[in-house]
């Protein structure tokens, strides 16, 4: 889902993610029990996104002012990386039980096409020039 979602700037992230789930499910002709194990994930990625986002305005101030300093205040800055840290790592386990819930779901030629698309994907989107 992630994978394909590069070059996607229009909507809302929730109608991205929308968006994103019906082009997965049409392209691996998802069942209905698939369907569901992929909103699962959809949601929760969606749900992720919206935590990691609800405090974005007071980073961008608290980054803003620690730059108004002469010297970094290192103690804050670590202080902000680490909490989104801990919000990605008190998520993570959520997460990932939803992207193998998700994998599980498939039969064998679905995970090979997925496997196949993810990897095109992955090989074409960093191999990109400067100039491009």
């Amino acid at each position: 889902v992630v994978a394909c979602n590069h070059g996607m700037h229009f909507g809302t992230a929730e109608e991205r993610g929308e968006w994103m789930a019906q082009k997965v499910s049409k392209e691996l002709e998802l069942n209905a029990r698939q369907q569901d194990t992929l909103a699962e994930l959809k949601d929760e990625f969606l749900s992720l996104r919206k935590e990691l986002r609800d405090d974005r305005l007071q980073l961008k101030t608290d980054v803003l002012a620690m730059l108004q300093q002469p010297t970094l205040d290192r103690d804050k800055a670590n202080a902000i990386v680490n909490g989104q840290l801990a919000t990605i790592n008190a998520r993570s386990p959520v997460i990932i039980d939803a992207i193998a819930n998700f994998y599980e779901s498939l039969d064998d030629a679905q995970r090979s096409e997925l496997r196949e698309f993810i990897q095109h994907k992955i090989e074409h989107r960093y191999h990109r020039s400067w100039h491009d």
